[in-house]
């Protein structure tokens, strides 16, 4: 009986399957095949089933359709934006040159100061901000604080202007990316000396923000490796200003995020660079050790070039040194550790690096330029949550040629829904610690976020006294017998531990738990975040006197210039909260 309802079953099915239809011409097949690629790519990528019920239907749907959108539009989108810029760049420097860069910079900053000049005329009732709008930003807020202000046209300034090999440097506009830069010095033998590894990051906002690199406990922050500023003050004036001609507003500007000018161009240091960086990775088992190591490695006479250490489990981690060295010779031994990393068919560099737990640790000989953007492919590790299979070889061979989805361009599929709601889904949180607090650093990122890799890169802090600006490194922090301390950023990306199982993660509660302990400790907030702190707790962490001084040459037309607005949209979240039972 069971034999013969089993044959009744099979024919069944074998009716039904024969009587879909099977498309025969090559545009119906090909159309078949691509449903069938955006149904499995949709299956694979579905997250949402393990979300609470607590997040909003629409955010909860964006998520199970999330995958979809950004493997068939967004990443192609993104690789045409990245030729477009391989080939303006390249007319610009091979067939126009930066003589002619140079012969139209003051065509492109009179939008700028006309706009101003014309805000000043109307009385000076609204803010000045960029007209540059918020999703194209590397910055995680996407809230519109524009809408009511006066917008300066800034987007036109994106030209290298110089490169003088005397001073060593290169001086570029705001708008200029690393990606440009590294396209235009490396083949020269040469690289920024603070060379921020994001190809779509901006001079600007590395500038008037700030940024970080491996080297940073041998130089210090990017602001370090500045050499003088072009800027357009509130009343129209161009203003060009070293630490020797004004050093009170050339140590404010960093970190103020154009409160107190627009950044026209920017003089930044250079340094020659080999050709390879050959990369030793050591094993750590527990905070106190990576902490003790950290400690030891960056603060040693001959540090490494190149230091930081990615954090795999509370436990587990990786330190990364490296130094630069000339070409390896053919047959030798070294030649056979060079491994090109960022190739498109290779693993994710933070997936390959964490092959060497396995291991107990190693060493290769990395191309420079790879290892400048090692981080690019991934977005650190975000593309992960992004695309759970994109480190897959079946994904990296037929896709990843196009490289990874634009930072801008994921925020712009981002509406006001999805956005809030990822601030309680998603963290992107930086605290930067003194080096000595790195392992208590790790259990409470554990305890906050509960989410893995980590990031840490060690760097080097200066007291200025007075002229500090933002950052000032208490007494205790310096080593002694130096002018500066020795700091951490230690930076989570990704979904919180609670989220990933399907319970509600209190956002606002863990940032301000992890404000809160930064500040006792002496410590900063990255600020492209998203803050949840008070105004006044915001001047309790970063030192406002040199800023305040200054305050009569601010662009922003409010009492006290350095407020930072953009950096208040959590406290929009939790109106919002207040008004809702469901996020």
């Amino acid at each position: 009986i069971n034999a013969e309802y089993g044959a009744r079953q099979h024919r069944k099915m074998l009716r039904f399957l024969t009587s879909i239809p099977i498309p025969s011409e090559p545009l119906s097949i090909a159309a078949t095949a691509f449903l069938g690629l955006v149904l499995l790519v949709t299956f694979l990528g579905n997250d949402a089933g393990t979300m609470s019920k607590s997040f909003s239907w629409q955010f909860r749907l964006a998520a199970s359709l999330r995958t979809p959108i950004l493997v068939f539009f967004v990443v192609p989108l993104s690789a045409l934006l990245w030729l477009k810029r391989q080939i303006i760049i390249t007319y610009r420097l091979r067939v126009r040159g930066l003589e002619a860069s140079r012969a139209t910079h003051a065509d492109r900053v009179q939008p700028v100061i006309a706009s101003i000049q014309r805000w000043n005329e109307s009385g000076r009732t609204q803010k000045l901000r960029t007209a540059r709008p918020n999703w194209a930003c590397m910055s995680t807020k996407l809230s519109s604080n524009k809408d009511d202000a006066h917008r300066v046209p800034v987007s036109q300034l994106d030209h290298i202007l110089d490169l003088n090999l005397e001073d060593m440097s290169v001086t570029v506009e705001p708008n200029v990316t690393m990606g440009m830069l590294t396209s235009f010095l490396l083949p020269k033998g040469y690289a920024l000396q603070i060379q921020v590894e994001m190809e779509s990051i901006t001079v600007g906002g590395l500038v008037m923000g700030f940024g970080m690199e491996t080297n940073s406990h041998t130089v210090g922050f990017f602001q370090e490796s500045l050499m003088a500023y072009e800027v357009a003050s509130h009343d129209g004036v161009i203003r060009d200003i070293t630490k020797d001609s004004d050093p009170e507003y050339f140590y404010a500007l960093p970190w103020n995020y154009g409160t107190l000018g627009f950044l026209l161009s920017a003089k930044i240091r250079i340094v020659p660079v080999k050709e390879y960086v050959r990369m030793k990775y050591i094993i750590t088992s527990s905070p106190k050790e990576l902490c003790d190591k950290m400690t030891k490695l960056s603060e040693a006479d001959d540090a490494p070039t190149f230091l930081e250490a990615t954090i795999y489990s509370k436990d587990k981690a990786v330190i990364q040194c490296g130094h630069f060295v000339d070409r390896p010779a053919r047959g030798s031994a070294e030649a056979n550790m060079i491994n090109p990393i960022n190739h498109f068919w290779k693993p994710f560099y933070y997936k390959w690096v964490e092959t060497f737990i396995q291991k107990g640790g190693g060493e290769e000989v990395i191309p420079r330029q790879h290892y400048y953007h090692r981080f690019t492919r991934s977005i650190f590790w975000e593309l992960d949550d992004m695309i759970p299979f994109a480190n897959h070889p079946i994904y990296r061979c037929l896709w990843g040629w196009m490289g990874a989805p634009e930072v801008s361009l994921l925020k712009l599929f981002q509406g006001p829904v999805i956005r809030q709601n990822s601030f309680y889904a998603h963290v992107v949180q930086e605290s930067i610690m003194p080096v000595r607090h790195l392992a208590e650093g790790v259990e409470k990122f554990d305890n906050w976020f509960g989410t893995y890799p980590l990031l840490v890169f060690p760097l080097r802090v200066y007291d200025r006294g007075p002229l500090s600006g933002f950052l000032h490194p208490r007494k205790d922090m310096l080593i002694p017998g130096r002018d500066y301390g020795l700091v951490v950023d230690l930076g989570a990306y990704g979904v919180p531990r609670p989220v990933r199982q399907g319970q509600m993660w209190d956002a606002i509660k863990n940032v301000r738990e992890m404000e809160e302990w930064t500040r006792d400790i002496g410590g900063w907030q990255a600020t492209y975040t998203d803050i949840c702190c008070t105004h006044k707790e915001f001047r309790q962490m970063f030192d406002h006197s040199l800023v305040d001084k200054v305050q009569k040459l601010s662009l922003i037309h409010i009492s006290e210039p350095t407020r930072l607005l953009s950096i208040s949209y959590a406290v929009f979240c939790l109106k919002k909260k207040k008004k809702n039972k469901k996020i």
